[in-house]
């Protein structure tokens, strides 16, 4: 019994261990869903969702980072009576902002599709639909994101895991069920919309339980939310600088050749992204513990110490993992697209497996730079990544194809990878001065 006690104990609080739960479901569980929505919605019946979930990645022109700034408002005033509570609140409504400015632009741009350009459609769902469908995915994505980032604020990393596990198998299942039932992308989307929506109000009440009360009411002061503003505008720039590696690559594949190759490469991209999945799951910890660190430290230098700590080990798990993904890609792919289709596609998986490791390597920088309160070079090198990332697709698409946008994503993950030496630099400033010899 006692052997069983100490792995209890000490899993229940090892952040790590729920944050590979977390972050890990969520790729699992859409991995077994993707045979499913193949099937029952054909080729480009999965295109057209894919691209529903793209366009719904263009939310991010007023993102103001959902997770992130709950994240940092709840953890710098969970040491005040209330704060917490607060901290949500205020998160809540800078967050609620942007979702109405959103909500009132894209309902605009479908009213401006159905009355100008009624015929215009991809495969053969009209744009006038596609776009409030993304719209919805995205507002219940930023829900979700909110009321995680607010759990996260406050360490619970247990219920936050629970809770985005719970989520993410009744989002997909209601997606299975309707795409099974209906064969359309746009019922298929609405369902997962409606289970996202569900995951978000169950983790505000796990937090506003947690805190004696039922649920987070926004607090729309003035000063407090300017003052997550000025932390929160990096993100809305790092969101901007997401959709290149989220949507607009997904935009330019589907454009260029169709409906099925889209379909075949958000496949790759979904089995890729797995060893990037896992390093932010296990690393994920650091933004809210560095903080921490810098606010009430245990000891002088003890954040730039964990800083380095969780950085050594980013880079050997993550070079294991991309190695281990490479070693198994071949069969994986044939279990994942059939036999009949994995022509010419193993290089681009190969590279695409490539691209989420060399990421996935600065997975800890980056929440430690978060951490530390320097959004603005996270933001930064994202969006320089980004570019990149696009420029290198359009040169590239004649001579390589498909693989142009594997290369650009490749060029992506090396340019953020240089994260990993500004946190390096930052941590320094963190920790305690060389100790003096004395002299006789």
């Amino acid at each position: 019994m006692a052997p069983l006690r100490w792995i209890r104990r000490h899993v229940a609080c090892n952040a790590s261990f729920w944050g590979l739960i977390e972050y890990g479901c969520g790729p699992l569980i859409a991995l077994a869903a993707i045979p499913v929505l193949l099937h029952r919605l054909d080729t480009v019946g999965y295109g057209q969702y894919a691209m529903i979930l793209a366009v719904a990645g263009f939310g991010n022109l007023a993102n103001l980072g959902a997770s992130v700034t709950a994240t940092k408002l709840v953890a710098e005033r969970a040491h005040e009576p209330g704060g917490a509570l607060r901290g949500a609140g205020v998160a809540s409504a800078l967050i609620f902002c942007a979702l109405a400015a959103v909500s009132v632009l894209t309902l605009a741009a479908a009213v401006m599709f159905a009355v100008a350009w009624p015929e215009a459609s991809f495969g053969n769902a009209p744009l006038f639909a596609l776009l409030p469908a993304a719209l919805a995915m995205y507002l219940a994505q930023q829900l979700d994101q909110l009321y995680a980032g607010a759990l996260k604020g406050r360490e619970r990393f247990t219920a936050t895991a629970l809770c985005e596990c719970g989520g993410r198998v009744g989002a997909l299942t209601l997606a299975c069920t309707a795409a099974w039932l209906t064969h359309s992308a746009l019922w298929t989307a609405a369902a997962q919309s409606s289970g996202l929506l569900l995951s978000a109000g169950v983790k505000m009440l796990v937090f506003a339980r947690g805190e004696g009360r039922y649920g987070v009411r926004p607090i729309a002061e003035r000063a407090a939310m300017k003052d997550a503003f000025r932390f929160s505008r990096w993100s809305w720039l790092h969101g901007v600088s997401a959709l290149a590696f989220g949507s607009l690559d997904r935009v330019a594949v589907g454009s260029l050749m169709g409906p099925a190759a889209l379909a075949l490469y958000a496949v790759g991209v979904q089995v890729g992204q797995i060893i990037h999945t896992a390093a932010v799951a296990v690393f994920q910890k650091a933004m809210p513990r560095v903080n921490r660190l810098l606010v009430a430290p245990p000891s002088p230098g003890a954040a730039g110490e964990e800083i380095r700590r969780l950085m050594r080990w980013n880079l050997i798990l993550s070079a294991a993992g991309t190695l281990a993904l490479l070693a198994v890609s071949e069969p994986l792919l044939r279990w994942m697209l059939g036999p009949d289709k994995v022509a010419g596609q193993q290089w681009t998986f190969d590279l695409l497996i490539l691209a989420s490791g060399i990421l996935s390597m600065n997975a800890a920088a980056h929440f430690s730079l978060l951490g530390l309160g320097n959004g603005r070079a996270v933001a930064l090198l994202n969006g320089l990544g980004g570019a990149a990332m696009l420029v290198l697709m359009v040169v590239l698409a004649g001579p390589a194809g498909q693989n142009a946008a594997a290369i650009g994503r490749i060029a992506y993950a090396v340019i953020t990878f240089a994260a990993v030496g500004l946190a390096l630099r930052d941590s320094r400033e963190h920790l305690p001065p060389p100790a003096t010899i004395a002299t006789r």
